[in-house]
């Protein structure tokens, strides 16, 4: 979980910069454009948005798979933590797409047959989403879906992960593919700004992560899967 910030501070640093921006449309002028003179008028609701999140993440349980050779063991994991941000643009009041970073992360409860002390897994996802809202007419309510594909830099902090013969000590990451897909409900409190809650299911591939004694001594998991029940701020700039 150390690794939050790293994912997060960029994100929040260009939130600060475009909350100085605001992106209305222009009013025409009162006789009409200049001749030969063009304007592009963006449509109703549409301009760039912020979005953050975090919540409690359950993950289901993996396995084992490589421990210096093929092995099968299960994997169970303590329940973790996830929290996003996101930068995007908003169509219309309907269609959105965006760029989202942040981090996840757990601690291994128990691998049977295996000794973890207190080893760690950490994702910091990088994914692409496209989101489909509906905002409840008459009401300050707006339901929404989405999902996305990308990728995830993943961590394994071995804190002297044994089978009793060997053990491996230290940090080591891979770079797998990654997708999610997550719906929820928006509350509407001003045109630009809205809290919500949501589910999140969060997926990754097989990860595997090398370490002494040799170069070719690898420890491999699963990929994960996560169930996160997230709180959600968005703010859009129009």
């Amino acid at each position: 979980m150390k690794k939050y910030h790293l994912a997060i501070v960029p994100f929040l640093c260009l939130g600060a910069t475009i909350a100085q921006a605001q992106y209305n449309n222009p009013p025409p002028p009162p006789n009409g454009p200049p001749p030969g003179a063009e304007m592009y008028v963006l449509p109703p609701d549409a301009g760039l948005y912020f979005r953050a999140g975090v919540g409690p993440s359950f993950y289901q349980d993996g396995r084992l798979n490589n421990f210096g050779g093929p092995v099968s063991s299960p994997v169970h994991y303590e329940t973790g933590l996830a929290v996003d941000a996101a930068v995007g643009w908003a169509f219309n009041r309907y269609l959105s797409a965006d760029f989202q970073t942040g981090a996840q992360g757990t601690r291994i409860d128990n691998v049977p047959g295996y000794t973890q002390f207190h080893s760690d897994v950490d994702d910091i996802p990088f994914m692409g989403n496209v989101t489909l809202s509906y905002p409840i007419p008459h009401t300050f309510l707006v339901p929404y879906i989405g999902a996305g594909a990308g990728g995830a830099d993943t961590f394994f902090d071995a804190h002297g992960f044994t089978d009793g013969a060997t053990t491996v000590h230290g940090e080591e990451n891979d770079v797998v593919f990654a997708w999610q897909a997550f719906a929820g409900l928006r509350f509407q409190l001003a045109p630009d700004m809205s809290l919500g809650f949501g589910y999140k299911y969060f997926a990754t591939g097989n990860t595997s992560y090398s370490y002494p004694p040799s170069p070719n001594f690898n420890v491999g998991f699963d990929g994960v899967s996560t169930h996160s029940v997230m709180c959600t701020f968005e703010w859009r700039f129009w």
